[in-house]
């Protein structure tokens, strides 16, 4: 960027901020590990190495939620993928698609406006729709879940009678679960496991790379509806730890601890859905198809506490969190 369009941009009355330090994991949800006057929290570095930093540049990457102008190819391939059985949803998915597609379209207005003098204005409008509104849209769910989240770290699972509760709660744990890095790189590589020599494919994997973004987003509006749907049937466990041993995260919060996700092979998902997701050191949630995890609602032992924290860190990507270096040591090496 150069000196004369920084000089430009200042100039301008009301720019736009142009947010490119993009979150995959809530920063507010990690501040949870953290000590009480200090927004720093113990964490497995990406060497291996143990360290104490700031929650604000953890799971972050510059750009991770950059969008791109959705191009009629774009739209017509998003809309091959399910949106699911319910009318509602599936309106809710094509008013977001419209949506994107037009807020979208203005991405690339300032190309061959460099002449005009409002060119560094409509500039700046396009890179804070390319860089700021996707991630924006997850603040809002983010947002949404702050309520929940406050209210279960407190311990009151009661909330989640409420039905905006259940459905801002639910939203977020499937998006969560479905936009981290890990949860891109591995369905990519599912994608590309497909045979290069079948007509289409080539197309259909830069289709899928360059719209990862949105399929994310609608895979996982898919999941949260779901979730919210079967909410009366499924067993919801929420674990109060009164242990000496803190629940532990990572930069996978949300992840499948059926016995079926255990070591699966690329490509092939899993046969069942039970979500783990450690609210706070001491709290926790669980959402199973069964009943096997119902008996952890009246208590938790340390052998159960260490196994949750082995299945985050076995199910984590490049980090864990934990509330000191003690924690992350242990559940690293297996508590021996």
């Amino acid at each position: 960027m150069t000196k004369q369009y920084v000089s430009r941009r200042s100039e301008l009355r009301g720019a736009l901020p142009i947010v490119r330090k993009h979150h995959y994991v809530w920063a507010y949800y990690l501040s949870g590990w953290s000590d009480k006057n200090d927004k720093s929290i113990w964490h497995e570095t990406s060497k291996g190495n143990i360290s104490k930093d700031s929650v604000k540049g953890l799971s972050r990457e510059d750009d991770y939620n950059k969008i791109h102008a959705l191009s009629d190819r774009d739209v017509a391939y998003i809309e091959l993928w399910p949106s699911g059985d319910s009318p509602t949803l599936q309106n809710f998915q094509k008013s977001q698609l419209d949506f994107f597609k037009k807020a979208s379209s203005i991405i690339d207005s300032h190309v061959g406006l460099e002449h005009l003098k409002e060119y560094a204005e409509i500039k700046n409008i396009a890179e804070s729709i390319k860089y700021g509104l996707f991630e924006k849209t997850h603040t809002i769910i983010e947002n949404l879940a702050r309520p929940v989240i406050d209210e279960l770290k407190a311990g009151n699972v009661e909330c989640l009678k409420q039905g905006k509760y259940m459905t801002s709660f639910c939203n977020f744990l499937a998006q969560q679960l479905l936009r981290t890095k890990k949860a891109k790189k591995k369905c990519l590589e599912g994608m590309y496991l497909l045979p290069e020599n079948t007509l289409g494919v080539a197309a259909f994997k830069e289709l899928y790379e360059r719209n990862w973004w949105f399929l994310s987003y609608k895979l996982a509006l898919n999941l949260g509806y779901s979730l919210h749907a079967s909410s009366t049937t499924d067993h919801h466990t929420f674990i109060t730890n009164k242990t000496s041993i803190d629940f532990i995260t990572s930069d996978c919060p949300v992840i499948n601890i059926h016995e079926s996700s255990h070591g699966n092979t690329v490509g092939k998902p899993p046969e069942k859905l039970d979500l783990y997701f450690p609210i706070s050191p001491k709290t926790a949630y669980i959402i199973s198809s069964d009943s096997r995890y119902n008996k952890l609602a009246s208590s938790i032992d340390e052998k159960e506490v260490k196994n949750l924290n082995t299945r985050i860190m076995q199910n984590s990507h490049l980090s864990i969190y934990g509330t000191s270096r003690d924690s992350i040591k242990d559940a690293r090496q297996n508590y021996r």
